[in-house]
């Protein structure tokens, strides 16, 4: 039937007018979802700041314990190096005083 429309679709002259209230109610409630939308983001953006700021700070951290632990351990080996090398000096030295006959003297105890 060409000419008439479907049953689905309701005729403009059938629908009831909207009423100011209606249309006041559906824009407030579309700009207190919009709030809440705005206040959600942004209560994530200052979430995300303050993770990004603890874990800067926790990274740091990280970073000064671990050039303590360098520290100490460049020092572990200066010491050791330092050690071996009075070892040979004295060995060293003992040797030359041997061949003069010499010697340290030593307590014993």
């Amino acid at each position: 039937m060409a000419g008439t429309q479907p049953s689905y679709i309701e005729p403009p002259w059938d629908r009831g007018f909207v009423t100011y209230d209606e249309v006041m109610a559906d824009r407030e409630n579309v700009v207190r979802l919009e709030k809440n939308v705005n206040q959600r983001a942004a209560w994530n953006e200052n979430l995300e700041e303050a993770s990004w700021k603890k874990r800067i700070r926790s990274e740091g951290d990280i970073i000064k314990a671990e050039l303590r632990m360098a520290a100490k351990a460049a020092l572990a080996v200066r010491r050791v190096a330092l050690k071996q090398l009075l070892e040979k000096e004295l060995e060293m030295w003992e040797k030359e005083l041997s061949l003069q006959g010499k010697t340290f003297y030593k307590q014993r105890i």
